[in-house]
């Protein structure tokens, strides 16, 4: 019985490859965002890696995640550039209102309005960087169909947008979850994302 457990195919095996797996593209993640420059093609590989990884069953996603990260480097630099600003001013804009609003500036009314729109801008860019991973476009192009197929799913693009609220607050404040959310959250959002990509991608890469 004890053999059966070491098994390449057993459930146990298959479950500590995949935590493995979760840990050390969580990892490769972090790594790939230290040139800063480099981020978009980190956050590109590491959802193409989870999803071909954990939902289709590829055991090379790190290779994949190499690979992809390699093939869009160049290409994720200004989406990296448009993501920084439009997140840090994002952030400022926020805490600024938080601030007021508990010094009664601002009404909380105002302070909602502005995270419920936060969220939505938040819930666009989680699309940005798995559309790199997955098309072949232009710049330009690649943001507008970004804009575009988020706010086709809109629902979908909000909850994406509080998933990765919620990750990025706890990255932030705990080292823990970087060892393992990155990879979580991107799985989850492939649950989200992939539906907006199927009618635009081959049946075959679809399945």
């Amino acid at each position: 019985m004890f053999r059966n457990l070491l098994k390449p195919d057993s459930p146990l095996m298959i479950t500590m490859n995949q935590i493995t797996d979760c840990i050390f593209l969580s990892l490769f993640w972090l790594l790939g965002c230290f040139p800063v420059v480099t981020a978009g093609a980190s956050f590109a590989a590491l959802y193409d890696s989870v999803y071909h990884g954990f939902r289709q069953g590829d055991k090379h996603c790190w290779n994949r995640f190499l690979q992809t990260f390699r093939a869009n480097w160049k290409a994720g630099v200004l989406p990296t550039g448009v993501f920084l600003v439009v997140l840090y001013l994002l952030v400022k804009i926020l805490v600024g209102l938080w601030n007021s609003a508990a010094a009664g500036a601002v009404s909380w009314m105002v302070f909602s309005g502005a995270a419920f729109l936060g969220i939505l801008v938040l819930g666009i860019l989680s699309v940005l960087f798995p559309m790199l991973s997955r098309f072949e476009n232009a710049f330009p192009v690649l943001l507008k169909n970004t804009v575009l197929l988020a706010m086709a799913n809109l629902p979908r693009t909000l909850v994406l947008g509080i998933l990765n609220a919620a990750a990025g607050l706890l990255c932030a404040f705990y080292i823990l979850p970087l060892f393992f959310l990155p990879s979580l959250a991107a799985l989850i959002g492939s649950l989200l994302i992939e539906p907006m990509f199927k009618p635009y991608i081959p049946s075959e890469d679809a399945e």
